[in-house]
């Protein structure tokens, strides 16, 4: 075989593999870009279309800032229960709380996106203690993150004008008695809503 018959067998050889590897990259660009599409899919429909608009009785709470404290510092809010304003680094572990929450905790939760059920009952209520509970295990997971951002704590009776306060970033919804549905409608308006949201768990 003279080294004109060989180059000839390479060069075809080469351009088969470049057709080859044309193709995997065409394969390759149909399905990510497919897989892609369904991802922002699935996004816009549960942030668009499965988010529900304003609620009723649902109220706008002027924002008061979003600065950090040390632990413990004494901390005053324009309006109580707060939905904003200045707080502590941490934030309070997702879930019902067994004991008191202090504000400065909660409002950074509320920072992470999450919502807060506020009450308050004499001397204990178990039974609304389970029911947050229930709800608590119904609420889906956040995205990205794959967390219920839900807190359940219980409040000063005297900065409470409803029995149980549902809290989202500058927003608060009074309620009278238990409601699971609204509750749930609630925290899928707001969930991943406040100014960290998307970007912590």
């Amino acid at each position: 075989m003279n080294k004109k018959q060989s180059g000839a067998k390479l060069s075809k050889r080469e351009q088969l593999r470049a057709e080859r590897q044309k193709r995997n990259l065409t394969w390759n660009i149909i399905i990510f870009g497919g897989l892609g599409l369904a991802v922002i899919a699935v996004a816009v429909y549960y942030f668009a279309l499965g988010r529900p608009g304003p609620l009723p009785g649902e109220q706008f709470i002027a924002d008061e800032g979003q600065g950090h404290v040390d632990q413990g510092t004494t901390l005053s809010y324009q309006h109580y229960p707060p939905s904003s304003g200045t707080h502590y680094f941490s934030p309070a572990t997702w879930g019902v709380a067994s004991t008191p929450i202090p504000e400065g905790n909660f409002v950074h939760n509320l920072e992470h996106g999450g919502v807060v059920f506020l009450y308050h009952c004499e001397p204990d209520c178990p039974e609304l203690v389970q029911q947050f509970e229930d709800l608590v295990a119904k609420a889906p997971a956040a995205f990205p993150f794959s967390t219920v951002k839900v807190l359940v704590t219980s409040y000063d009776a005297t900065k409470m004008p409803s029995p149980i306060i549902a809290l989202a970033w500058d927003h608060q919804l009074n309620m009278n008695n238990f409601d699971e549905a609204l509750m749930l409608r609630w925290y899928k308006r707001f969930v991943n809503g406040g100014p960290e949201g998307k970007d912590t768990p």
